[in-house]
């Protein structure tokens, strides 16, 4: 995937896929030329975690995003 995402979408809600066909939601935290940082959506049950973790996709892993908002 070449280039950045929208800055609009910075906070908002995404959907990620790979290759694979796999993938999850996840708020968009940013994006650099390596890839995007995001924080994954809980799912009801595991809404007892306290805080949200982050993680780095890298832009070779990603198939495309979608924005959900």
């Amino acid at each position: 995937m070449a280039g950045y995402l929208p800055k609009e979408w910075s906070g908002k809600r995404i959907a990620v896929r790979f290759g694979t066909g796999r993938g999850f939601d996840a708020r968009l935290v940013g994006d650099n030329a390596g890839g995007i940082t995001v924080e994954p959506i809980k799912e009801e049950e595991d809404a007892e975690e306290e805080r949200p973790r982050s993680a780095f996709v890298p832009w070779t892993a990603v198939r495309y995003i979608q924005l959900l908002e």
